[in-house]
């Protein structure tokens, strides 16, 4: 058996040499873009990339036309997950990087599964595809794919570093009145407004916000609001999300929410009804051992120094697995440019000579973490405590 820093070093020369096909993934990726659950090209693509070098794959994955499972496997061992996200941004295109974690997830679990000549053990690859509108992952954890596992690793690119971003829950729910229509102008009082009940809902939602926690963070648009000025509204609706770090907290920032609705129904003589819109996204439990280790391997890389305070307000669906797997999802460095994600400067540098270098260091550090996991069972079962 090759002793644990011989191995690492000859993983480190198989990245450097496969440099090339890494960067290719992610322009790949950035040429085609796909948005959430779109992503029929970028997961073949994906996956024949990874049927070429050994692992079984199965696509679709979970019901997901466009999630997959890529694993390798050498007896019973730690069992490490990389995530690949792959979708895009509705008119911006690779605004979010996400060419990048894909590759990089990519590159890392091809990389570590070479270790399994060395260790028992098992690496898994995690397509998880419309991270963007929340509806991959929170699938994926419901389906149990996730459950077993010692470890989910997977970097999100920025414009700094910082290895616990503040990542809060976030769901939405759609509010429906039904009133009745009538004439505005010659029977209004033969009307039931269901406009009203969403005026008097949203004004109730506002003097809520006085007395909810700091960090809380209620908002809508009216999605419906009637079909004339003159006629009585007699169906209207409103979306509104909801975010906290914390999910307890959030479900009974929902319950006062619904409340709202049911204050302004019966205000009104509407009926109401409401539905989640979306997939409840929540918030990301960083496991603390994994940040520990990964800020010691990042004493070798001070090119992802931790810069300015901590990065927050964002949500992503990587908060579900975080609830049941050790995770770790940091936000390292990876453009120069000032503005951060989702914005057209970020897009037009993710392709650029930095972020092409920042993303094959990547590479190494996840490979390592992966590696040292792999090489102590005892460090891997620890996550969970």
């Amino acid at each position: 058996m090759l002793a644990k820093d011989e191995l690492k070093q000859s993983l480190f020369a198989d990245i450097d040499a496969h440099r090339e096909e890494y960067i290719r993934i992610a322009a790949h990726l950035f040429e085609h873009p796909e948005t959430a659950n779109e992503e029929t090209e970028s997961a073949a693509y994906l996956t024949a990339i990874l049927k070429e070098n050994g692992f079984e794959v199965e696509c679709p994955y979970c019901g997901l036309a466009t999630g997959f499972k890529a694993t390798k496997k050498n007896g019973e061992g730690p069992r490490i997950a990389y995530m690949a996200e792959y979708d895009a941004l509705p008119g911006l295109g690779h605004a979010c990087g996400h060419n990048w974690i894909a590759a990089t997830s990519l590159g890392a679990g091809i990389t570590l599964a070479k270790a399994l000549s060395e260790y028992p053990g098992e690496v898994t690859i995690f397509g998880t595809p419309a991270e963007e509108t929340g509806d991959g992952k929170p699938v994926m954890v419901d389906a149990g794919a996730f459950d077993g596992y010692d470890a989910a690793l997977e970097f999100h690119g920025h414009n700094r570093t910082c290895l616990k971003p503040d990542m809060i829950g976030i769901g939405g729910i759609d509010i429906h009145f039904c009133g009745k229509a009538a004439h505005a102008g010659a029977l209004p009082y033969e009307g039931v407004n269901a406009l009203d009940a969403v005026v008097l809902f949203y004004n109730a939602v506002g003097v809520l916000r006085q007395q909810i926690r700091e960090g809380a963070r209620i908002h809508g648009i009216i999605v419906e609001g009637g079909q004339a000025p003159n006629i009585i509204p007699d169906s209207c609706t409103i979306r509104i999300e909801i975010r906290y770090p914390e999910m307890t907290y959030w479900e009974e920032l929902l319950g006062k929410v619904v409340r709202c609705a049911e204050g302004a129904a019966l205000a009104t003589g509407c009926e109401m009804e409401w539905h989640h819109f979306e997939p409840t996204c929540a918030s990301v439990k960083h496991n603390r051992k994994l940040v520990d280790l990964l800020a010691e391997i990042l004493a070798d890389y001070p090119q992802f120094a931790e810069e300015g305070g901590p990065l927050g307000g964002g949500s992503s669906d990587v908060g579900n697995v975080s609830q049941v797997v050790p995770t770790l999802h940091p936000m390292m460095k990876i453009t120069e440019v000032e503005e951060g994600p989702h914005t057209a400067a970020f897009c037009d540098s993710m392709m650029g000579a930095y972020s092409q270098d920042r993303a094959i260091e990547v590479i190494k550090i996840f490979t390592e973490i992966g590696l040292r996991l792999l090489a102590d069972p005892e460090l891997a079962k620890s996550l969970r405590e």
